[in-house]
């Protein structure tokens, strides 16, 4: 239920009505123009920049007095695939000054010693496409830098000093003779080494610091040791440059910060691990494991993001050391824990000293703050996350003068009307946009204007692809360059109209994307106005034949009713959904695997959307897995309007196993399922190998809802697989799915 302010107030003067007034039009028109009021839309914030509807905002939950730095964040691809990732640059209201859409993980988001903006462009798997993009003052790239000598990108360290030299963290792979190292071990196995490198202000190479001249794969994690691939030596994450300009080197995998000779390369301390060269003082935990994070703060002064995967219980905290290198003492001079219960963030976050003397720390994990700025008395000055408990790898608090020459253009495409989002960032001087769109490359006519940020757009021939550029235009009447170009397909569909474009397949494949994998055989024919899905080989998985249609819109807030017809020439599972496929795979419609008969039967399932809206979803029914054919008709999605999160959840149609969450995770992870009837249901634990390795429960479930958690402390780190088989007691109906889990100790 929403909730209504009833505020009274007593206005006498004229002037004050008149100012009350205008004051209540304007509100008026912004709610109405950005639809504020409604969840999942577009918006335009307090300070005049506007959002898109998947835009991640923030919960200020204390605000007294902090630093004045803006807040640099990035949410981290969203709760592993919930939204899309941003690099946002927030003021202490929870507005943005400046944000920009990823196309990947972006993340390690700040401002350089030098003045620049600094960011990792993280899109593709393992790095072989990851680079740092440097950005002016202004916002445009300047120059991007990456890895060298057969050393990829690593995303977690770029260090640019004033003089415009940087350092930055190489990651290869390679097989490693394990028995050199550790007598007795025979295995061969794939290890990831990490690599600092350091570059001149042209980018040229000047020197290397390779993990296999200062560590020994001995000394990693007993979990690590354990993997059979991708074993991470020594997972570099921070580089800092000490007040004697040598380095000092955060290597998580190990537990150690190391100080290293920028000149010879030669170790001068080793601070923790399996070498290390100090007696801990004044510190009850006696010293850091697993740490993510390390910066000076004076001189031999240092303060580090304790993840504390190794303490027992497991804490982790914000802790400042004083080293005294004669005496070979660390003293625990300052650290900060959340409130028990809270403290633990197994991976990720940081921690930074603000030029008023507070800490800022950021916790990483969903359920923690991005940001919880302390007092040096432990006082919270400012608290923060995410509204959608995103991650966040690092955040940080600078001064910034940023101001944009260009707009930022963002276009959204809903079912009656095109939206578009622009701001030209910083820039007091903007007096309107200029709105040129078209269907040509690079549209120069002008279809709009505007005063505000954003604006809506309906006068457009539908099924068709329209492009839009956004210009400034300033108060002496100065135009700006072309924003980025933005293109949009227009689907208008009135409200309760099937969002599917020919769903009943009268137009054959028309709007359709038909795809085979992994050497899979099939094909469609059209008999009697449906889809037969002509399977020859469908391999080992239902993914390897599919169909598929994007640019579904899913509204947060709203409630969406997916509906198809199927059988099959013989008995068999089937699986159809609505889901986005970014980085990590997420069914919004939960309907998951159904079972077909030789009988047409009619699958529907309520979609209600509480996530952020996603405008290009995609249904996908996937038939591989078997060799028996599928036929299809009659696939509809239609808006349901505004669903009641306070109404009890219907009894499930379908049996269904959802991913686990969190995923990767450490200690314990939850997996959710639902069972339509009466049925026997089995959830057991697989290794990479293939051996079972728990049994989480084999037990009769009536219909509903469940949850059970996964308490992995017995198990070592790696890669897992769980599977849900369930017969059905009264019918003949069976349900096998698998998914795999990170588990990350």
């Amino acid at each position: 239920m929403k909730k209504l302010i009833h505020i009274s107030l007593k206005i006498n003067r004229l002037e004050d009505k008149i100012i009350f007034g205008a004051i209540i039009f304007i509100l008026l028109f912004f709610l109405h123009e950005t639809g504020r009021s409604q969840t999942g839309q577009p918006m335009i914030m307090s300070n005049g920049v506007s959002v898109p509807s998947d835009f991640p905002h923030i919960e200020i939950t204390t605000n007294d007095n902090p630093d004045t730095g803006y807040i640099f964040i990035d949410n981290r691809g969203g709760d592993w695939g919930r939204g899309k990732p941003y690099d946002i640059i927030f003021d202490n209201t929870g507005s943005p000054i400046w944000y920009v859409r990823a196309f990947g993980e972006w993340r390690d988001f700040k401002v350089q010693s030098n003045g620049c903006l600094s960011m990792m462009n993280r899109e593709g798997y393992g790095g072989g496409n990851w680079e740092f993009n440097i950005l002016d003052e202004n916002y445009n790239i300047i120059k991007t830098v990456q890895a060298v000598n057969e050393y990829s990108t690593d995303e977690h360290e770029l260090r640019v000093l004033e003089n415009g030299s940087y350092l930055l963290i190489g990651r290869r792979n390679t097989e490693v003779e394990m028995n050199q190292y550790i007598p007795g071990d025979d295995r061969t196995v794939d290890v990831r080494e990490t690599c600092v490198q350091e570059f001149d202000a042209n980018d040229q190479l000047i020197r290397q610091y390779p993990a296999f001249d200062y560590f020994d794969p001995a000394d990693l994690w007993p979990e690590e040791l354990q993997k059979s691939w991708d074993i991470c030596f020594t997972h570099m994450n921070s580089i800092d440059i000490d007040d004697d300009d040598n380095i000092i080197l955060s290597s998580r995998c190990v537990n150690e910060v190391t100080k290293i000779d920028r000149q010879t390369k030669e170790i001068i301390w080793r601070l923790s691990g399996a070498h290390n060269q100090f007696t801990f003082i004044n510190d009850p935990l006696n010293g850091f494991s697993g740490q993510h994070y390390v910066r000076r703060t004076g001189h031999n002064r240092y303060l580090l993001f304790d993840n504390g995967n190794f303490h027992n219980p497991p804490v982790s905290r914000a802790v400042e050391y004083q080293l005294d290198t004669d005496q070979m003492t660390a003293t625990l001079i300052w650290e900060y824990r959340n409130p028990p219960g809270s403290e633990y963030s197994y991976y990720m976050g940081n921690a930074q000293r603000l030029p008023n003397g507070n800490t800022l720390i950021n916790w990483a994990v969903p359920d923690r703050p991005k940001l919880t700025e302390v007092r040096p008395n432990g006082e919270v000055a400012f608290e923060m996350n995410f509204a959608d408990r995103y991650e966040s790898y690092r955040v940080y608090r600078f001064p910034w003068n940023g101001k944009a020459t260009k707009p930022y253009l963002v276009a959204e495409s809903y079912p009656d009307k095109i939206t578009l989002i622009f701001n030209q960032f910083g820039d007091p001087d903007v007096d309107y946009y200029k709105i040129y769109g078209g269907k040509s490359s690079n549209p120069s006519t002008v279809i709009d204007t505007s005063k505000l940020t954003m604006k809506s757009i309906t006068d457009l021939d539908n099924q068709k692809t329209y492009n839009f550029r956004v210009t400034s235009v300033n108060k002496n009447g100065q135009e700006s360059d072309f924003s980025n170009k933005e293109s949009v397909f227009v689907n208008f569909v009135a409200s309760g109209e099937n969002l599917v474009k020919n769903g009943d397949f009268s137009s054959n494949l028309k709007y359709w994307e038909f795809h085979i994998n992994d050497d899979a055989s099939a094909s469609p024919k059209f008999i009697n106005g449906e889809l037969q899905l002509d399977i020859e080989d469908g391999r080992n998985d239902d993914w390897c034949v599919q169909i598929t249609q994007e640019n579904m819109p899913l509204i947060r807030g709203s409630s969406y009713l997916f509906e198809f017809d199927a059988y099959a020439e013989q008995e068999r599972m089937f699986s159809a959904g609505i889901a986005r496929n970014d980085e990590f795979f997420r069914d919004y419609s939960h309907m998951g695997q159904v079972w077909l008969t030789t009988t047409k039967q009619h699958f529907s399932q309520q979609i209600d959307m509480p996530d952020p809206t996603i405008l290009t979803a995609e249904i996908f029914l996937y038939a591989g897995g078997s060799n028996y054919d599928v036929y299809i008709d009659n696939v509809s999605l239609k808006n349901l309007g505004v669903y009641n999160e306070e109404e009890p959840p219907e009894t499930p149609k379908n049996y269904i196993l959802y991913n686990n969450y969190p995923n990767p995770f450490n200690l314990t992870t939850t997996i959710q399922y639902t069972v339509p009837e009466l049925s026997q249901v089995k959830i057991t634990v697989y290794n990479i190998i293939g051996e079972q390795v728990k049994e989480l429960i084999n037990q009769p479930h009536e219909p509903n809802n469940y949850q059970i958690t996964l308490d992995a402390s017995a198990l070592s780190s790696g890669l897992y697989f769980y599977k849900m088989d369930a017969h059905s007691v009264k019918g003949n109906h069976s349900f096998h799915s698998t998914h795999k889990m990170m588990f990350i100790k």
